[in-house]
């Protein structure tokens, strides 16, 4: 039964009106994704995963190859665009930001077109609506890394699914195949939206869209091939697993924040504000209730990736990370727009107006002091007020030397005491520190030592000092979420 009451959309539209509303269709969505991901663009501090993306693309091909080999070779493919955006426009945080907020309105315009595809195309407008408002698009748009983009590389994907199976042939099946390879070399773990996709097929097939062989069997040869083009990378990568080594299996809490953050909100650990995402999930049930065309596609989109992961990080290694599973938010989106699609018209502004009500409190924190792991700002200031040209500085660990790219001003000043051999020359973000009797040598006449760190690992070794020498005091030490800093004075020198 088709959601669309007897009003404008369902009625035959003049030619020049039809064009317009194919316009306003996606559009509106992108509009309103790109006024949201724009707002504050500049107000995030940059955290340590976007001082990764600093550090690789402002390196020459050749150092960046060398990186890839040795680590991050999954983001490999948006370190090279991003090579070529910092080429043309620079590393400020906008621009470098930017392209992921030109994707979160590709993502939410592409929604619109989904819905339309499917045959409802209010679900659409209202679910690429709600996407570009919710606070979880906001903070992974308002980064320079790959996950807003592999999100809207999800939604065309799933468009070229739709319209392979219910207008099957060759050739778009193979586009769907070539593009489903794209979107794991962008983001390997998003290719476990293949699974989703195979369910719809699979369902489609069986309701008698078109007879199963015509949609099943190049279902299975496109995917086939994409996991053939994607195995040699995950090959490859499997050989820097230390890059996830961080990752612990997956606890109560992150089942938690995972069902608030699909559902379009932060979610905080410690925190019981839900945001927006009860609204998204209650709307997403009654969608799911009442449109099959878009629960068919949007369910098994929404669930089974995160499912697998969790799985797989369960019972055999912890790979869990929210941002991995991203791609699958927009299915959520599509479900509420559906819901939102199946209630009387009256009620849809109301609602609308809600869910930004709801919201506001995720978009102000995201875009606040906190809003990331990482607030180096201040700290930055402490260093260029406080430090002196001369100085020395280390690094604990030295993956925090990736924000000398990030703020070369400050620590141009300061000698990097410890380092052996760069992050450009070791094929690394930390570059590699001499040992423990070289850097007793290297800091014999040093009066002041700058240390910059993480806040965990500076707290459990006396801010550093497990770095020095005896003659070495601490003299002060600031912290800013995830990162500190700590002043060392020589009592000989």
């Amino acid at each position: 039964m088709s959601l669309l009451s007897t009003g404008a959309l369902t009625r035959p539209l003049a030619p020049s009106r039809a064009r317009r509303a194919g316009l306003l269709l996606p559009g509106l969505p992108a509009l309103t994704a790109l006024i949201a991901g724009l707002w504050g663009l500049d107000r995030p501090p940059v955290w340590r995963d976007e001082a990764a993306t600093v550090s690789a693309v402002t390196r020459t091909p050749a150092e960046m190859l060398d990186l890839l080999r040795q680590v991050d070779a999954v983001h490999g493919v948006y370190y090279a665009f991003m090579h070529v955006v910092s080429a043309l426009f620079g590393t400020g945080d906008v621009a470098l930001r930017l392209p992921s907020v030109l994707a979160g309105a590709l993502a939410a315009s592409g929604l619109a077109v989904l819905g339309r595809e499917l045959g409802h195309p209010r679900a659409g407008l209202y679910g690429g609506l709600l996407l570009a408002v919710t606070p979880i698009l906001s903070r992974y748009v308002q980064e320079a890394r790959p996950y807003a983009l592999t999100m809207a590389a999800t939604v065309g994907v799933t468009l070229l699914l739709v319209r392979a199976v219910r207008a099957p042939s060759r050739r778009r099946f193979l586009l769907y195949g070539a593009a489903l390879a794209g979107l794991a070399y962008l983001n390997l773990f998003a290719f476990l939206v293949a699974g989703g996709h195979g369910v719809y097929a699979l369902m489609e097939a069986r309701r008698g869209r078109a007879a199963p062989r015509r949609i099943l069997a190049p279902w299975c040869a496109a995917a086939g091939a994409a996991l053939a083009a994607v195995l040699p990378l995950a090959w490859f990568a499997s050989g820097q697993s230390a890059q996830v080594g961080w990752i612990r299996s997956p606890g109560p809490e992150d089942v938690r924040l995972l069902a608030i953050r699909l559902f379009g909100d932060l979610g905080v650990t410690g925190s019981a504000w839900p945001g927006l995402a009860p609204l998204v999930l209650g709307l997403a049930l009654y969608g799911a209730a009442r449109c099959g065309a878009v629960a068919r596609v949007a369910l098994p989109w929404l669930l089974l990736a995160p499912l697998a992961l969790l799985t797989v990080s369960w019972a055999v290694h912890p790979y869990f990370v929210f941002r991995y599973v991203l791609c699958c938010v927009p299915a959520a989106a599509l479900l509420a727009g559906a819901g939102l699609a199946a209630l009387p018209r009256a009620l849809v502004v109301p609602l609308l107006a809600v869910g930004f009500g709801l919201a506001a409190p995720g978009h102000l924190a995201t875009r606040g002091p906190d809003g990331r792991m990482d607030n180096p700002e201040p700290l930055m200031a402490v260093l260029e007020r406080a430090a002196r040209p001369g100085d020395a500085v280390a690094f604990a660990p030295g993956l925090v030397r990736k924000y000398t790219a990030v703020y070369p001003g400050v620590f141009d000043r300061l000698d990097d005491v410890l380092l052996r051999r760069s992050p450009e020359t070791d094929g690394s973000f930390s570059g590699l520190d001499v040992g423990r009797r070289v850097a007793a040598a290297r800091l014999d006449g040093v009066r002041t030592l700058w240390v910059v760190g993480y806040t965990r690992k500076m707290e459990a070794t006396g801010w550093g000092d497990d770095l020095l020498p005896e003659p070495f005091t601490c003299t002060g030490h600031w912290v800013s979420g995830g990162v500190a800093v700590a002043r060392f004075r020589s009592a000989v020198a």
